[in-house]
């Protein structure tokens, strides 16, 4: 198939990594892969540009895919025109299968420039976020006019979806999101960041890798920790991550609580990352970010990691209750208690996160989400663009 992507932010976001990894993958199974992305403004060096080259994906910046639309900025207006504009006659000449969208800029530009090129594309759209897509009009206007079909990665969300916009369901894709696991393999040479941080080997590491804004619930997490420690004081809690609201969502309750000597800032990890998820012996995930694929909890069951979510989300669908992890409410009771029977049993904790690395290496399978694209891009083939009654 002749399948074209587009992608309208430059930045190496959350999205961005699958998004990339897909196409690579597709590549692999001999398919004819475009990536259209929206170039780095000068003098931006890093991003998704960059991985694109590290990858070496099929791709393209020949078009603007400038997401910003104002009045008071005529020329990002002339940008968005030119590129449908040139968007339809490349559709046109190139005849894809499939049309790939992602994002709402790329799905309006190309669910429009589709339309007005008349050929046979069929227009997908991958709906990275955590929750289902609102009902709002103007959601309701993209699905129905500039949409064949579908892709979420929640069981929940396709459900939701197909209701909300009266796609049939068949129209409607989960595909399990997926990894490197190459890169996310416990057996691998790993740096010792237990030394870096100063935990000593007899303490047991809770770890929890977001970016601490208010919605992620951290202080819910943290007042679980103040009861946790009475009874195992030889605990450190790892918090990864980073967010201008590091201040209200951590630092504030940490010294509210009088927790501060159990707790420690890891801040933004790049080149140790990996290394760090190492080090963690339990993780707690509350609720997935804005690009909705709870991708930290992924890696650290892909690392072996027991897991501790909240009944949020996708959340239930990747954590099997009392068999690679528990799945609670997030009020700090629960969070202690569902902590604590993992401190009190390390058999349990071990037995768990190997039941998460076997999840990981037979769920999160690139090669396993490629294949599963593939067989709805084919599906969708064959149904033909979807003519809403």
């Amino acid at each position: 198939m002749k399948i074209l992507h587009l992608f309208s932010d430059w930045k190496w976001t959350g999205p961005a990594e699958p998004v990339l990894n897909l196409c690579k993958e597709l590549e692999a199974r001999d398919h004819d892969v475009t990536l259209a992305y929206r170039r780095p403004p000068e003098p931006a060096r890093d991003g998704f540009e960059a991985k694109i080259l590290e990858k070496k994906v099929n791709a393209t910046d020949q078009f603007h895919l400038d997401h910003i639309l104002k009045l008071s900025q005529p020329s990002s207006i002339v940008k968005s025109y030119r590129d449908f504009m040139d968007l339809t006659a490349y559709l046109r000449r190139k005849r894809f299968d499939i049309l790939n969208v992602h994002m709402s800029h790329d799905h309006i530009l190309g669910g429009m420039a589709a339309r007005r090129a008349k050929t046979s594309a069929i227009v997908i759209r991958t709906d990275h976020k955590r929750d289902p897509l609102k009902p709002s009009l103007g959601n309701r206007l993209l699905i129905s006019k500039l949409t064949d079909g579908m892709i979420t990665f929640s069981e929940r969300a396709r459900r939701e979806d197909s209701e909300h916009f009266g796609l049939p369901l068949e129209r409607v894709c989960k595909v399990m999101p997926a990894l490197d696991l190459e890169r996310f393999d416990p057996d691998r040479k790993l740096k010792d960041m237990r030394a870096v941080f100063g935990i000593n080997p007899d303490e047991t590491v809770i770890g929890m890798i977001a970016r601490f804004q208010k919605y992620r619930r951290t202080e819910m997490f943290l007042e679980a920790i103040q009861s946790i420690v009475r009874e195992f004081p030889k605990i450190r809690v790892l918090l990864v991550g980073r967010s201008g609201q590091m201040e209200k969502s951590v630092i504030a309750p940490v010294k509210r609580l009088g927790i501060g000597k159990w707790v420690i800032l890891g801040g933004y990890q790049t080149e140790d990352y990996v290394d760090t998820l190492a080090c963690m012996d339990i993780f707690v995930f509350l609720m997935a970010g804005s690009d909705g694929t709870a991708r930290a909890l992924r890696e650290a069951m892909a690392m072996g990691k027991p897991a501790i979510v909240a009944d949020r989300g996708m959340l239930p669908e990747l954590v099997d209750h009392g068999a690679n992890g528990w799945v609670v409410k997030d009020r700090p009771e629960e969070l202690a208690e569902a902590v604590l029977k993992l401190l009190r049993d390390p058999g349990l904790r071990g037995a768990m996160g190997k039941a998460a690395f076997e999840k990981a290496r037979r769920d999160f399978r690139l090669d396993r989400q490629a294949e599963a694209v593939e067989a709805f891009y084919k599906e969708m083939v064959l149904l033909g663009p979807w003519k809403r009654r």
